[in-house]
Formats: C-alpha cells, sequence, structure tokens
C-alpha cells in the first residue's frame, strides 16, 4: 500500500482526471464546499427591521436571539430557546433536569420552530396548505413544528427516541438502542444483512446570461471576473489564496486580518473566538454555539453531558460517564496549509461495516494506480459518520488512519490543495 505526504510533486491533472473518471462533478465555486448534501441558505432573512443569517441567529415574533440557530431552535413567546437542554413553561425558559421531559404546554408558548417572521403564513405542503411557522413540511405531508421533531422521507420521529431510527429517508419503529444506520442500511445486533443541460455556442463560452473569455476571466456562479483578481472562486467572488486575510465559508468571503488568518470556517458563518464559542457540524449543516461547562458536539448539536450520551452522531437519552468531544471534520481549505506537511491522502469509503464498538471501513485511495485497496478501523461512537461513495481527505500516523475533511465533490477544492501545497507524488512507505 503506498501513499502520499503533502510535501512532494505530482501533475495536478493526475488527481483531476482520476476524479473526473469516477464521476466526481466540478462546480467551479466554493459554493457548498465540503459537504454530501445542500448546507443551509446563506440567504439573509428578516426578523422584524433586522437581516440575520439562520444558521447564526433565531427570530421569535419579530424578535431576534443571537447565537442560536434557528435550525436547532423553538421559540417560546419572544425568546428563543435550545430544547434538546432546555423547556418552556408558561413563557418561560428553564433548564431541563431530565432528557424525557415534556411538561412545556404552556399558555404563552409558540409551537413553532424559530423561523423569520416574514415567512408566508400559508405554504403548500403537497397538496395541502401549511403554516410554517406552526408546522413542518416532510415531503408533501405536513406536521407541527419542533427543533426536536425531524423529517425523514414523508414521516417524521422525535429527537431522543431511542426506539426509532432514520436511515436515509426510511423510518424504522421498534428498533433496539444498538441499532445503527451506515448509509440507507439498519444493523442491529440480531441482523447483520446488507440491503441543465448544456449547449454549446459557436466559438463562445458562456457565464450567466454573458460570454466570457476563460483565458483572461474566470467564472463564479454566473459572474464573471478578471484572473488577475485571483483564481479561486467563492460563491460569486474570487479571490487570491496567497492573501491570507481572505477566507471562504462556503460561499461567503471574509477578511480576517484583524486575527492573523486565526480564524476557522464554521458553514457560512467565521468561527474568530475559539474559546467563547464552539462550531458543532453534521455532512449537512455547521452551527455556532457558546461554549457552556459539560456541553458536547454530537453531529451539529450541542448537548448537556447530564441528560444525553452521543455515538455516532446520534442523541441518545441515556447520559454516558465516558462522553466526550466528537472529532470535527473541517472543510478542505479549511486544512491548508496546516496539512501541507502531514502524510495525507484522499481516500473513497467503498463500504462499511460495525462489529462491537469498531467500524470497518474498505477505502479506495483515489491518487493510488497499483493496489488502491485500504482497511481502516475506527472507533464507531466517538469517530465522525463517513457516507459510502464519498471522497475524505486522510491522515496516515505510522498504522492509524484518521478522516481530517468533511466530504467534497468539487475538484476546485483539490485544485486548491495541491497548488498552495505545491503537492509533489512522493511515495512514503
Amino acid at each position: 500500500m503506498e501513499v502520499y505526504t503533502s510535501t512532494a510533486c505530482v501533475t495536478i491533472l493526475c488527481i483531476i482526471g482520476t476524479l473526473s473518471a469516477q464521476g466526481i462533478p466540478d462546480t467551479g465555486s466554493h459554493g457548498n464546499t465540503g459537504s454530501s448534501g445542500p448546507m443551509e441558505s446563506s440567504t439573509p432573512l428578516r426578523c422584524g427591521n433586522e437581516s440575520h443569517i439562520s444558521s447564526g441567529h433565531s427570530c421569535c415574533n419579530d424578535t431576534l436571539t443571537l447565537g442560536l440557530s434557528h435550525l436547532v431552535a423553538d421559540c417560546c413567546g419572544s425568546e428563543a430557546f435550545n430544547p434538546l437542554n432546555e423547556i418552556c413553561c408558561n413563557g418561560s425558559v428553564f433548564v431541563r433536569t431530565r432528557a424525557d421531559m415534556t411538561c412545556y404546554e404552556g399558555k404563552d408558548r409558540s409551537h413553532s420552530s424559530a423561523l423569520s417572521s416574514s415567512t408566508e403564513p400559508e405554504l403548500k405542503c403537497g397538496s395541502e396548505t401549511y403554516n410554517p411557522k406552526k408546522e413542518m413540511c416532510c415531503s408533501g405531508k405536513p406536521y407541527r413544528a419542533s427543533a426536536l421533531n425531524k423529517c425523514c422521507g414523508t414521516k417524521v420521529y422525535r429527537l431522543g427516541d431511542d426506539n426509532a431510527l432514520c436511515c436515509n429517508g426510511t423510518l424504522y419503529h421498534g428498533v433496539s438502542k444498538k441499532s445503527e444506520c451506515v448509509a440507507d442500511i439498519l444493523y442491529s445486533p440480531d441482523n447483520s444483512t446488507c440491503h441543465l443541460p448544456a449547449r454549446a455556442r459557436l466559438g463562445e463560452h458562456c457565464c450567466g446570461g454573458k460570454t466570457f473569455n476563460p483565458v483572461t476571466h474566470i467564472c463564479c456562479n454566473g459572474h464573471s471576473h478578471l484572473k488577475t483578481n485571483g483564481n479561486f472562486c467563492c460563491g460569486s467572488d474570487v479571490y487570491d489564496h496567497h492573501k491570507k486575510f481572505m477566507k471562504c465559508c462556503s460561499g461567503h468571503l471574509y477578511n480576517v486580518i484583524n486575527n492573523k488568518g486565526k480564524a476557522e470556517c464554521c458553514g457560512n458563518l467565521l468561527l474568530e473566538n475559539k474559546t467563547n464559542q464552539i462550531c458543532c457540524s453534521s455532512s449537512n449543516h455547521a452551527i455556532l454555539y457558546n461554549t457552556k461547562p459539560n456541553h458536547h458536539c454530537c453531529g451539529h448539536y450541542y448537548f448537556n453531558t447530564s441528560l444525553w450520551s452521543c455515538c455516532a452522531q446520534r442523541l441518545k437519552s441515556t447520559p454516558s460517564p465516558g462522553s466526550h468531544a466528537e472529532e470535527r471534520l473541517k472543510p478542505l481549505v479549511d486544512l491548508i496549509p496546516d496539512i501541507c506537511n502531514k502524510t495525507v491522502f484522499f481516500g473513497k469509503v467503498e463500504s462499511v461495516a460495525l462489529d462491537l464498538n469498531k467500524r470497518h471501513i474498505v477505502l479506495k485511495v483515489v491518487n493510488v494506480i497499483e493496489d488502491p485497496w485500504l482497511n481502516v478501523s475506527l472507533d464507531h461512537c466517538n469517530s465522525p459518520v463517513l457516507e459510502n461513495g464519498m471522497t475524505y481527505l486522510w491522515e496516515k500516523n505510522g498504522n492509524v488512519y484518521k478522516p481530517l475533511s468533511i466530504s467534497f465533490d468539487l475538484i476546485s477544492d483539490i485544485h486548491m490543495f495541491y497548488t498552495v501545497c505545491k503537492h509533489k507524488c512522493q511515495k512514503v512507505g
């Protein structure tokens, strides 16, 4: 088995050609970088007279709550709260003492997720109408909205229900607490069975609704820019990766000159204060939280360890004394340039199997032609969830393998990795 260190030299076209042959598309932009599914919308919403981004704030009765995303919040009157760790009684928020507490049906409670008040009161959900302030739409069927209620295909289940498990849109009831999902397959102790269009134009290239010259310009989400201003896209903007004070976070370009380029991305937001803030992320969402004692991340949720435990990004209403913070996968561009002196490789997850507390993974190393197969074992509960068919950046340290990046599907990410690290193909064993 041969892997490569990122300090050495390979023609960039070599790896790009390999990935293209495997069906990994190049959208030509860093928007939605590092996500196997769509990230939350970066379009500003209205809350009363203020605008906000949903991944960082909540809106209840035209009152804006900073630092708590509406994706994980509920409303208690005009106050947003985290229903994982708090409860609403008669219009006031209290700290939960048990994970299964349900006595929060106070008269002043708003039975809605913390959505922007500007949302239209009636929308279509399949053939029915629904109020997005009070209901959620699950594949054409409306249900009562709550940050603890989640869609699973056309059905809904409650977060923390140990007897229900959603596997890629299929809801299973009556499952054992030890059951787990690997992609759309349900694993249990007694069952190990595996189950714009484009039209060419004569002599012209299009960027949005206009033509452009790809020799002198770069196209970013339909907007043309001179290559002298940079050769990497960030949403509709272009930037020069040599300028350390520019940071691209899921299509949002930030100036980080004040914190000397040490800030990290958390979805489309910027994590600047690592002392008072923490980023919790899953394959679909990345959310900023204000740090609290005895709280850890479980995917994109931030939970109280005295109420919940976490295994492979699944919350369980049984506290575990051994709970600790999950390893967080980061966008590939967020790891540069720190990974440039590490032994890394791109590995595509081909198969996953569970065995007691271990998750065994068959990897296909992308930039190796001869014998590309690699078998890796990870601690199941304390390792990030990895999806079949997705490619991740891995680190090799002796005989230990560790995933570093969230999954990605953009050739431009890999291009930036090789460009910045001046990658060369040096065999290391």
